[in-house]
């Protein structure tokens, strides 16, 4: 954990035996006087400086929040066929870690329907926003995608349909089209990454996507694990949206 995540910015105390106070104390071995960074989910980043520690574990703290810096989502989504629930949670993992706006998710026809009733699509599980917010902490940066569940690639298409401005790729091994890297990103483009299930695309799927208004792309001649997929074109994608660009803010030890 390279980041602890606040309710809000005007937390300043840890209670004992909170997940935070764990880490800082036990993992971290921190002492008065030194420093953590924190952070406000999609808010602001600071270095908190640890003020007191209680017998019983409680640590309290004060934050010298960042001036003139914010964060934003990165300018690219992904559309995901539904999975087996150990590759969702790798997916939500790697994606968050490497950065997105938004996980989309749907039901495809080739997938199988029994991964739908897994808890991680129950309401009120919390398995996939743990996720993100670990993911969050590991990365230093307070920025959390956001995610949406569809029952069909049709449900999804006809809910976006007037998402006209951005740029739809959807990726194939086996569409014979231009790779990823030589698809050509408008400047300040934004990008919905569309992957299917660990089976593929359907026939119908393909047409539904291409009266969608995507084209499709590869990442090479290997059939990629899904997570793969998502981590690979995820990477590309920011680059060729020029999302790394940006002057690097050197996080300080």
């Amino acid at each position: 954990m390279n980041l602890v995540l606040l309710d809000d910015a005007g937390a300043v105390h840890f209670p004992a035996g909170t997940p935070q106070a764990e880490h800082l104390l036990r993992v971290l071995k921190i002492a008065v006087g030194e420093t953590f960074w924190c952070g406000v989910k999609n808010g602001a980043r600071g270095l908190a400086t640890v003020r007191a520690i209680s017998p019983d574990g409680a640590v309290s703290f004060s934050v010298e929040w960042e001036k003139g810096i914010v964060f934003s989502p990165p300018p690219v989504r992904i559309l995901v066929g539904l999975s087996r629930p150990q590759t969702m949670k790798k997916i939500f993992s790697a994606a968050s870690e490497i950065g997105c706006a938004r996980i989309d998710v749907f039901r495809s026809e080739k997938g199988d329907p029994a991964y739908a009733e897994s808890s991680l699509w129950k309401s009120g599980d919390s398995t996939l926003a743990g996720i993100l917010k670990k993911s969050a902490e590991q990365t230093c940066v307070p920025v959390l995608p956001d995610f949406r569940f569809f029952a069909s690639l049709k449900d999804f298409i006809e809910r976006e349909n007037a998402d006209t401005g951005t740029l739809r790729l959807a990726l194939d091994v086996y569409a014979n089209q231009k790779s990823l890297a030589e698809t050509a990103f408008p400047p300040t483009a934004e990008v919905l990454l569309a992957i299917g299930s660990e089976r593929g695309w359907s026939d119908a799927e393909r047409a539904q996507l291409r009266a969608g208004g995507f084209t499709f792309a590869h990442l090479g001649e290997r059939v990629l694990r899904v997570e793969t997929a998502v981590s690979v074109a995820l990477a590309v994608a920011l680059s060729k949206t020029n999302a790394w660009d940006r002057a690097h803010r050197a996080i300080l030890s």
